[in-house]
């Protein structure tokens, strides 16, 4: 008893410390007593820091439980530890569980909504387009083709494909040859939906879809196909002949799996002699012909593979026969026909903008973008038309006795029987290059290209 109250005088005589630091001194030196052990000596006086150059120490609430349960309350405290390797374990695991089972079930989903086959694919094309890049090394232009008497070119994911009647030559974009395809049809044909192609025998049943470097899918219908459309994303669309309407179109997905959309025209209907597809790839435009009254008639009707029923139709002038149609927005088709041109509103089928010949002869046109260019042939020689996205007209030039037109989004160039002249959309006149034998086709790839017997070059002004 007397080292405890000549340890509680001491403590009591210290004014600096307040009432409730004195009571948890006084249980700490409880504690130390009933355990028979001397409670700590404080330090010296002369040894502590002055008053008024010490911290103020921080003061927390009062506990309210006795001196023994304080310390029971702070043991657990005292032996905290840092999360355990096995531990760190068990928590990697469940979230890697999770994150599978996330997985699955965007696998499930995509699946059911047939988006699983089109990722596929689009993983198929970018592999394609980092092998042949790095596979570039001593390609370039020019470059022989062995095609003298091209019957089809297509830009191809900034290359190109081209073909005659026996084979079919695939480029990439940086000049190298990839492969020679020789199809075995009759009258083959393609069509190009950015970095596939479809390869199809118009005199026959047969078509193969291709990436530039294999072949994908290879498929024969029970009738005869007479058209093909490519979508961007590789949708394609097939029209064949039909024992019991006028002709069926047949839409497949990017995978050729599943159903396609199926759509059975009838007499009244039309055969589809031109398709386009929207930038969606769901939505495309289908041109169709049929005798009424003792005359064709054309019918742009709008279709949509997410819909059973068909949309709205555009009926052209009588006797008009359609050319080329080409989605210029996600609301407007332009339709060019022989006589003249319109842009149709898709959501009503109505005609929005008009663009008449005049009685002159179209001999060629060339749609890039917004905007159009016309080849008319009239009597004393040929005009180049340039229209805008309204079908207003932005030049009218003499063009001599040109062959045929194609335009890129900057420039419009007019193919002679030998060279190029260069155009811009104002009737600008840019620069003249003679290559000494009539150019075939002008692409706009990569880079524009040129294609003139069997070898094909970049398209420069002559002094570049």
């Amino acid at each position: 008893m007397a080292k405890r109250l000549v340890f509680t005088i001491w403590i009591s005589s210290s004014g600096s410390l307040s009432s409730l630091m004195n009571r948890s001194e006084n249980a700490c030196a409880d504690c130390f007593l009933e355990r028979g052990e001397a409670p700590p000596t404080p330090p010296p006086a002369s040894k502590q820091q002055p008053e008024r150059e010490r911290p103020a120490p921080e003061r927390s609430a009062p506990s309210t439980l006795p001196p023994k349960e304080q310390g029971a309350a702070a043991a657990p405290a005292a032996t905290l530890r840092p999360i355990s390797p096995i531990l760190r374990r068990r928590q990697r695991r469940r979230r890697i569980a999770v994150v599978l089972v996330v997985l699955i079930i965007a696998a499930v989903m995509a699946v059911g909504s047939g988006l699983l086959g089109t990722s596929i694919a689009m993983l198929g094309d970018m592999t394609d387009s980092i092998s042949l890049y790095l596979n570039r090394a001593g390609a370039g232009w020019p470059a022989n083709t062995g095609i003298r008497t091209p019957t089809q070119v297509k830009p191809l994911a900034g290359g190109f494909v081209e073909m005659d009647n026996e084979d079919v030559a695939v480029y990439s974009a940086y000049g190298a040859k990839i492969r020679t395809i020789q199809p075995g049809y009759a009258r083959p044909a393609l069509a190009v939906g950015n970095n596939r192609f479809v390869l199809y025998n118009r005199a026959g049943k047969e078509l193969t879809v291709q990436s530039r470097t294999r072949q994908l899918y290879a498929k024969s219908f029970n009738n005869a196909i007479m058209l093909c459309e490519m979508a961007q994303n590789g949708t394609l669309a097939v029209v064949t002949e039909s024992d019991r309407y006028a002709a069926e179109v047949m839409v497949y997905d990017a995978s050729f799996s599943g159903d396609p959309f199926t759509w059975k025209l009838t007499s009244t209907d039309g055969t589809p002699i031109a398709l386009s597809f929207a930038t969606d790839n769901h939505r495309f435009a289908a041109a169709t012909v049929a005798a009424r009254d003792g005359q064709l008639r054309t019918t742009v009707r709008m279709m949509n593979t997410n819909s059973d029923t068909a949309g709205p139709f555009y009926v052209a002038d009588t006797g008009s026969v359609i050319l080329k149609l080409k989605w210029i927005s996600s609301s407007r088709v332009l339709a060019v026909f022989d006589t003249y041109a319109a842009i149709i509103n898709v959501s009503d089928g109505t005609e929005s903008a008009r663009y008449d010949y005049g009685g002159a002869t179209l001999q060629s046109v060339s749609i890039s973008g917004r905007s159009t260019a016309l080849l008319l042939a009239v009597r004393g020689g040929d005009t180049l038309v340039t229209l805008d996205d309204s079908l207003n007209q932005l030049a009218s030039v003499a063009a001599g006795q040109a062959k045929s037109v194609s335009s890129t989004a900057t420039a419009v160039y007019l193919l002679t029987a030998s060279g190029v002249e260069s155009y811009g959309y104002d009737g600008t006149h840019n620069w003249s290059r003679d290559y000494g034998a009539a150019p075939q086709a002008v692409i706009n790839a990569r880079e524009t290209l040129v294609f003139i017997s069997g070898t094909v070059e970049v398209l420069n002004a002559p002094h570049e």
